[in-house]
């Protein structure tokens, strides 16, 4: 991490009237996230370097706590998108006479390479890139806080758990866990041999799955930041992700996903498609649980836990690039769960997961009988998403 304690309140850009985005210029963002030393019960020093972090070889806790259920969002959620032209999008969802809109909140050239990865939580929202930076927001003061330089690759997957814990992943082959309290790192997992693809916390917070190009998949004792097993995987891991009881796990590869249950070895279903996963996710529908495949067809795929196609939906004009999932409260107070899609056809789009799934258990399936509920152009290249609610307490 960056030496020195600055921190730049810079306003998040509003986006203009007619919703185009600023010229995207590389520039340089000179706050960063005050620098410390992994030994917590020690005066905190400089690392040596920006890119190498401190490490904490002790065997204290890292404390990282359950996370409490999500509220579902009440007068408005965002969902929060990156691009290749170094972008970074903020999209307010919110119920207008009981017609959802979709509307820029913020637009925002946040990088100086393409946007790889994104994350909520709580008022933070962080982003990573090819520039190997991660950038950081406070959504609630609408301003840049600054950036972490933890690693020395392409940032592949970031991961809040709730509000107080972040953790990133690199094509370096490091997991690297901070403190939002004061962007502490306070561990640095190494375990891959290649770089990690993705990363996921179980609900408890007590566990983490990370997936490598080294064709591993190993789960991280988060109490005491150490490696609790490895194992092979058949091909190399792309995404991995629990459901929401996290009861259950998903490993998605280029066709094939798996679903595990929590303390079994072995797969319980293995679901092969005949187009390229692009975004899976796991979300859950009247207490079940349903794995949702964003494809290169521009269809999304839906199955259950069992492993069994149930349908699909043409989502967009091109291939999907990102799934992610907000409970949002109607305006008739019923709360829904709505799937936020990306594309490569530059659209975002808001779903609700009850028609997602109800049209897929319909014996009589027709595509254009499920509408999205919303459609913001963005007319860019799209490339990771995530939805969250705007609660910030």
């Amino acid at each position: 991490m960056a030496g020195g304690s600055q921190k730049k309140r810079t306003k998040l850009d509003k986006s203009q009237s007619d919703g185009k985005p600023p010229p995207a210029k590389a520039r340089k963002t000179a706050a960063t996230a005050t620098a410390a030393s992994a030994a917590r019960n020690s005066k905190p020093a400089k690392p040596k370097s920006k890119a190498t972090p401190a490490v904490d070889k002790s065997s204290e806790e890292i404390a990282i706590p359950a996370l409490v259920t999500n509220q579902p969002a009440k007068e408005s959620f965002l969902i929060s998108a990156g691009t290749y032209e170094r972008l970074l999008y903020g999209i307010e969802g919110r119920f207008v006479d009981s017609q959802l809109t979709l509307k820029p909140r913020f637009i925002i050239p946040a990088h100086t390479g393409c946007i790889k990865a994104v994350s909520a939580g709580g008022r933070f929202l962080a982003s990573g890139s090819t520039d190997e930076c991660i950038k950081l927001y406070d959504l609630k003061k609408r301003v840049e806080l600054g950036s972490l330089h933890e690693h020395k690759g392409t940032i592949t997957s970031l991961f809040f758990h709730g509000r107080s814990h972040l953790l990133s992943a690199s094509e370096d082959g490091a997991i690297c866990i901070f403190r939002t309290k004061d962007w502490e790192p306070l561990k640095v997992l190494r375990g891959h041999k290649g770089a990690v693809s993705s990363i996921a916390i179980h609900p408890s917070g007590k566990l983490a799955l990370s997936v490598s190009q080294d064709r591993t998949i190993i789960i991280w004792n988060l109490l005491t930041g150490q490696r609790a097993s490895r194992s092979k995987t058949p091909q190399a891991g792309e995404i991995v992700a629990w459901s929401p009881s996290g009861s259950s796990y998903i490993i998605g590869y280029a066709a094939e996903i798996q679903i595990y249950k929590v303390g079994q070895s072995e797969p319980t279903a293995t679901v092969f498609s005949k187009q390229r996963i692009m975004a899976v996710i796991v979300a859950e529908y009247q207490g079940k649980g349903y794995v949702l495949a964003g494809c290169q067809d521009k269809r999304v795929y839906i199955f259950s836990l069992e492993g069994k196609e149930l349908g699909s939906i043409v989502c967009h004009d091109n291939r999907i690039k990102g799934l992610s999932s907000v409970d949002m409260t109607f305006p008739d107070e019923s709360v829904h769960t709505i799937i936020a899609t990306i594309s490569s056809d530059g659209c975002i789009k808001a779903w609700k997961l009850d028609d997602m799934i109800e049209h897929a258990l319909s014996p009589a399936k027709d595509d254009d009988k499920v509408e999205p509920l919303a459609v913001y152009n963005a007319d860019v290249r799209l490339t990771c998403v995530v939805a969250s609610n705007n609660i910030f307490s």
